[in-house]
């Protein structure tokens, strides 16, 4: 799936490989998503020369083609509506068909909208097609090239139509999309918003038969909001509503009470609910990812041109010479609509054409609308008269934290006894708790998925503000960390997913941050991120402060003297340190003792650091070692650990260290006065057991201990 701030790797020539937790149908899905095409490669950091031709003269095979308008609107935060393909090769002759498709595209770009038609195109799996292709796409239906494509048909038809076009075959292959296959592929690119003729549903006679239709249970586990007519009026509404409730799918009408039959907006079954504007939409399906719900949202928009009782009675006719033909599954709808407009002489084609651009008017509003709201949670402070002080930027991670028996210890290469503990965690997140459990009620900028599990709802409650300020992902899964400690409660090895964090919003401006006082930054936002970030910090007259996070990531922002250049304040340890200070262009490695490579690197650093800048660095047993600059000179003071026999865990001692450091400074105190409250907080995360950052906190406020 599409992500417009992912960094993905290089590509090999035949394969993209994906980890993670994803269902299986994505999973299937992902292995056949084809090429994306050389203008998408290269905007996506991928080597284009992946995309160079093999032996035979064929492209490999990759993953997405998305159409460049596409990439833009998603990248600038603005509306696209996914459209499926099947009612263009399918839904109704040609040129009806490429007449209709046309039009619903200009409306939609008439109000804002970009339209991204999903289909699999030659084996390449397309989030947007040009004005040729749909054209192509429309003709492929009566000349046999276009298959009609459900959810289950993803893999299979993409593999078929990918091998096709290496065997040399003529003419362009086309799979065109159903309801639920398109609803599938537009989340997979990241598109929330969805419109089409008519969903399927439970087929009339299902409780024998059990024909039901996929796009149901779709709309179970696919978070998008399905714009539609309702359900195909061949379809028993009633049962189809019965299902909708028992998949928990959302499902309301727009602007009436009655659930619509189609062609007719009248069906005499009342609505489970009822959506009175684009907002309401928007508003319920936000609310849904929030709570963590896998399902879609369908809007039935009752049809303004209704065909009339006569379509009612054709449609008899036609189910009933279906029957007696045999034609069932994917043959069924298409015969119907085909032998009813024979039958009606265009009546119900005609109104089929004008329902269809009906939702897009109603779709485009919920698709600006969703876009609209998204673009708010990441972006400015609360409409609250009071601004925070301090605002703290980076990770919200789910840990999960094992620790090996302290009667056997740890033995590698084999399982060991022990304890497994599921926790809050991030470092940006910690030390957001930290500052709210003391009174300092910071705002934090973080990105979750779906998955997050109150998360969020979790630090609300410690007095942490997130209102406009947390991104919530429909891609990724929330970000996990991964820790195994030794019975001492010492780290032995860390596995983290944290593809989430790329999507990690910022403070977009100085203005922004006009009135706070300090701007606490982890290395877990993408690296232009955090540079804007802390420039504009600088610029709004805040001290920026930075955790490195990890070795890695440490010495990969410090590779930066704009970012470098900004910061006041850094809480390193020893290894981040070192990591930070080798990769300066100026580095000489020294000889000489720990503390004089402690010294010299602390003075490199300092060197590139703003004019009065502060390293607090943590030495484990040792305690701290606070390196300070003032008008060029630097000082160094060393603030010795307490002995505690009984640690229980190191996790979130560092991150509860730099939230009281900053909770202290807040309150009036001098960088070593903050170091000395900071050591005596962390105490207490070295002694909790069950997360990171102990609730001991809420008792705790500087001014109480000094």
């Amino acid at each position: 799936m599409f992500d417009p701030q992912h960094s993905y790797p290089k590509c090999p020539q035949s394969q993209v490989t994906h980890t993670g937790n994803e269902d299986v149908s994505r999973r299937l899905a992902e292995t056949f998503l084809m090429d994306l095409g050389e203008e998408w490669v290269a905007d996506r950091g991928f080597d284009a020369t992946a995309l160079s031709s093999d032996d035979n003269g064929v492209p490999p095979t990759v993953m997405w083609s998305i159409l460049p308008e596409v990439v833009d609107a998603l990248r600038n935060g603005c509306p696209v509506v996914a459209l499926e393909s099947t009612i263009v090769a399918h839904g109704m002759p040609f040129p009806g068909n490429f007449s209709l498709a046309s039009d619903v595209a200009d409306l939609l770009r008439s109000k804002g909208v970009v339209p991204a038609t999903i289909a699999i195109k030659d084996g390449v799996f397309r989030a947007g097609l040009h004005q040729d292709e749909i054209l192509d796409l429309a003709k492929a239906g009566e000349e046999g090239r276009a298959t009609k494509c459900s959810t289950r048909d993803l893999p299979l038809i993409g593999a078929k139509l990918s091998a096709n076009r290496r065997g040399g075959e003529e003419g362009v292959l086309w799979g065109a999309t159903t309801v639920a296959a398109t609803m599938r592929l537009a989340h997979l690119a990241n598109i929330p918003t969805f419109v089409t003729g008519g969903t399927g549903g439970v087929h009339r006679g299902g409780e024998r038969t059990m024909d039901i239709s996929t796009d149901l249970v779709e709309l179970s586990r696919t978070p998008v909001v399905v714009v539609s007519a309702g359900v195909k009026s061949i379809l028993d509404i009633r049962k189809t509503l019965e299902v909708l409730e028992t998949y928990a799918v959302p499902t309301g009408v727009w602007r009436s009470n009655e659930f619509p039959a189609f062609f007719s907006p009248q069906s005499g079954v009342r609505s489970p609910a009822r959506f009175d504007c684009a907002d309401e939409v928007a508003s319920s399906y936000l609310k849904g990812l929030d709570l963590g719900l896998q399902s879609g949202t369908l809007v039935a928009v009752p049809n303004d041109d209704p065909a009339g009782q006569s379509v009612e009675d054709s449609i008899q006719e036609a189910l009933k010479e279906a029957d007696e033909r045999g034609i069932v599954g994917n043959d069924i709808t298409p015969f119907i609509l085909k032998t009813v407009a024979d039958m009606t002489r265009g009546d119900s084609l005609r109104s089929n054409m004008s329902l269809v651009k009906s939702n897009a008017v109603v779709g485009a509003d919920i698709a600006s609308a969703i876009s609209k709201q998204m673009n708010s949670q990441c972006c400015g402070f609360s409409s609250s008269p009071e601004r925070p002080k301090v605002v703290c930027v980076g990770g919200a991670v789910m840990d999960i934290v094992a620790t090996s028996s302290k009667d056997q210890g740890m033995i590698a290469g084999t399982s060991n006894p022990g304890q497994i503990r599921t926790s809050d965690g991030g470092v940006a997140r910690n030390i957001a708790e930290v500052l709210g459990r003391l009174g300092s009620r910071p705002t934090f900028y973080t990105a979750v998925g779906h998955d997050h599990d109150g998360l969020i709802s979790r630090l609300n409650h410690c007095g942490v503000i997130t209102e406009n300020s947390v991104f919530r992902s429909s891609k990724y899964s929330t970000a996990r960390y991964a820790a195994l400690l030794d019975h001492r409660g010492d780290l032995v090895a860390a596995v983290s997913d944290m593809d989430c964090l790329q999507c990690i919003p910022v403070p977009p401006s100085a203005e922004d941050l006009v009135g706070v006082e300090y701007l606490v930054l982890d290395a877990n936002a993408p690296a232009d991120s955090l540079v804007r970030a802390a420039k504009n910090g600088v610029e709004a007259g805040a001290k920026v402060c930075f955790d490195p996070t990890s070795v890695p990531k440490a010495s990969l922002l410090t590779k930066s003297s704009d970012f470098l250049s900004c910061l006041s304040y850094m809480f390193p340890n020893t290894d981040e340190l070192y990591a930070m200070a080798r990769a300066l262009d100026d580095w000489v490695e020294p000889c000489g003792s720990e503390t004089s490579l402690v010294e010299y690197a602390s003075s490199c650093l300092l060197g590139n650091m703003r004019e009065k800048a502060c390293l607090v660095i943590t030495r484990g047993h040792r305690g701290l070692l606070l390196a300070t600059k003032s008008d060029d000179i630097i000082s160094y003071h060393d603030l010795q650990a307490e002995k505690i026999d009984a640690i229980t865990s190191s996790n979130g001692a560092g991150d509860t260290l730099c939230g009281s450091f900053i909770h202290a400074k807040l309150e009036g105190a001098s960088d070593t006065q903050a170091a000395e409250f900071g050591q005596s907080t962390a105490k207490s995360s070295l002694l909790y057991s069950e997360g990171a950052i102990s609730p001991d906190l809420d008792n705790l406020k500087y001014e109480k201990m000094r």
